[in-house]
């Protein structure tokens, strides 16, 4: 049954779905997913407090509490000092989420800014796995380019 269901997912990526609406953008559902996505071997044993404001259409604020391998997330704030503040653009985030993009070009087209020290921010995007629809959905976003140039 799974393969089945990841080849509908790797469908759909490709064929429905493309970058993000405004009502795509939820900051709170890429928080809950950052959560789902972490890698348990590269996140940071310590506690590490991450605080996101995720900005623009769906914008939202909360905390990843990362300690001993796990994500916690948090809507309120959790009382622990700050390691790492995120502040992008929400659809710019899911971009990178579902791996349409990679983080540098969040950080490189002002999406994204990041404050604290310089190992974290280098560090947190490869504390996620944002691979599993990406070449499908990079597929479907070149051949609506084809198409577009073409019409």
């Amino acid at each position: 049954m799974t393969p089945i269901i990841w080849s509908i997912g790797h469908w759909a990526a490709e064929w429905v779905f493309g970058d993000p609406a405004d009502e795509d953008c939820d900051g709170l559902s890429i928080m809950w997913r950052l959560h789902k996505q972490a890698i348990a071997a590269k996140l940071p044993q310590q506690r590490t407090v991450v605080h996101l404001a995720l900005t623009g259409a769906g914008a939202a604020e909360g905390w990843l509490k990362i300690e001993r391998g796990a994500v916690s997330v948090c809507k309120d704030d959790p009382g622990y000092d700050v390691d790492l503040a995120i502040e992008a653009d929400t659809r710019q985030m899911h971009r990178w989420l579902v791996g349409l993009v990679p983080f540098r070009y969040l950080t490189a087209n002002d999406h994204a800014r990041m404050l604290g020290p310089t190992r974290l921010a280098r560090a947190f995007p490869a504390w996620f796995d944002n691979s599993y629809f990406a070449d499908s959905l990079r597929r479907g976003e070149q051949r609506r380019s084809r198409e577009a140039v073409s019409a």
